[in-house]
């Protein structure tokens, strides 16, 4: 059963890669967005914008739900790290809601 834990391990970083790298790249297209909204740009930039926003959003969603099913097989237990991060998936969620209602 110890061979499998280093496995994990490595799934676990791997996870959290991924799901930091798409959260950055989210708040990215966001704020790309929230320009595009605000300079009038082409609808079908924005759409197209929007609908990639979306996939990484998802993608961070998921990976954090992977992540998290992964620290619990490896017996991690939630820190304060966690909540920060919590926050910001909060934050980047309304912040995707208000400029879908724009």
């Amino acid at each position: 059963m110890s061979g499998g834990k280093p496995i994990l391990h490595v799934k676990y970083r791997r996870w959290h890669k991924i799901q930091v790298i798409s959260c950055i790249i989210y708040a990215v297209l966001m704020l790309l967005l929230w320009w595009m909204i605000y300079n009038e740009l082409s609808y079908n930039l924005m759409i197209a914008t929007a609908v990639i926003a979306t996939v990484f959003l998802i993608l961070s969603i998921v990976s954090g739900l992977i992540r998290a099913l992964i620290g619990h097989n490896l017996g991690i237990k939630s820190t304060k790290k966690d909540w920060p991060i919590i926050g910001i998936a909060i934050i980047l969620a309304i912040i995707y809601l208000a400029i879908k209602h724009l």
